[in-house]
């Protein structure tokens, strides 16, 4: 299936020519690998139709795709890896708890990712990228009382951002590569989710949420400081940074509970502009950029 998207499908910082965007799509109540291209603006599927993907993230090199199959009802679920043309798919954990949430090494040789493996409260594990060597980052002294998610590496590869109830509330924390020198970049009441580090390594773009005000897209230095929010109407969460680092793609319900929808953010926070909504009827969730070969 092929589907065009807005035709303005312009992000702030302009196209994304060496990309396109691959995001967990709905045509229909199944989650698919869809993708988005940056120049034509069309919506294709990368997998055969119905089979099922959550969380899609491609390798730095853009030849492959970590995604996630999993039962959240029952608390189960392994990551996966296929090459971009659907080929060769291969299972990079086995473990009967829940392992969700990859994010790729910027060398393209581990995979970060959240497990529940321990079958206390999530932890951040890392990987080899053919599912060897599996290390906790974050083991929890008992009784399991912290709950780590959402890692994401920094662009030289030595640090990894994550969200943490370690302080007390769900705030956002950075340690070494390696679980060490853990530092909370955040300290409120609200909660503090979903980081992702910049191009630049400089900034952290993150999702606060508030009871009485919904979610918005926050951004801090990642060595800590003053917190800047980029508030919308609606709802807006995942962020994931344009290349070019002038901009964000956001998960954006434009009403509190309407139908999540990808947007270019500014990051100044003056405007949004649609880049897939109606064009997959069930919604779209967890975008990222695909490299071209």
């Amino acid at each position: 299936m092929v589907l065009t998207a807005c035709s303005d499908a312009v992000g702030p910082g302009g196209i994304a020519p060496d990309h396109d965007l691959v995001f967990e799509g709905y045509f229909t109540a199944t989650p698919e690998l869809l993708v988005w291209d940056t120049q034509t603006g069309s919506v294709r599927r990368l997998l055969s139709e119905g089979i099922v993907v959550m969380d899609p993230q491609p390798s730095p090199d853009g030849t492959r795709v970590a995604f996630v199959v999993a039962n959240y009802t029952d608390g189960t679920g392994d990551i996966f890896v296929v090459d971009r043309d659907g080929a060769d798919v291969q299972q990079i954990t086995f473990e009967p708890e829940l392992d969700d949430q990859p994010a790729w090494s910027p060398d393209g040789q581990h995979i970060a990712f959240r497990s529940f493996r321990t079958q206390l409260l999530g932890d951040i594990w890392v990987v080899t990228s053919s599912g060897g060597n599996p290390t906790n980052l974050t083991p929890d002294p008992l009784p399991g009382v912290i709950d780590e998610s959402h890692p994401n590496w920094s662009p030289d590869g030595t640090h990894i951002v994550y969200a943490s109830n370690e302080g007390g509330d769900r705030d956002i924390w950075t340690m070494t590569a390696q679980g060490a020198d853990k530092l909370r970049i955040t300290a409120t009441e609200d909660l503090d989710t979903e980081p992702t580090y910049s191009p630049d390594g400089a900034t952290i773009a993150f999702r606060r949420s508030r009871q009485t005000l919904g979610s918005d897209i926050h951004l801090v230095p990642s060595g800590g400081g003053a917190a800047t929010p980029l508030a919308l109407a609606g709802e807006q969460r995942m962020p994931v940074w344009w290349p070019d680092g002038n901009g964000l793609v956001v998960v954006s319900h434009v009403t509190t509970y309407g139908r999540p929808d990808l947007y270019a953010l500014s990051l100044d926070g003056t405007g949004s502009r649609p880049l897939v909504t109606s064009e997959v009827a069930g919604g779209s969730l967890n975008p990222a950029f695909l490299l071209r070969p």
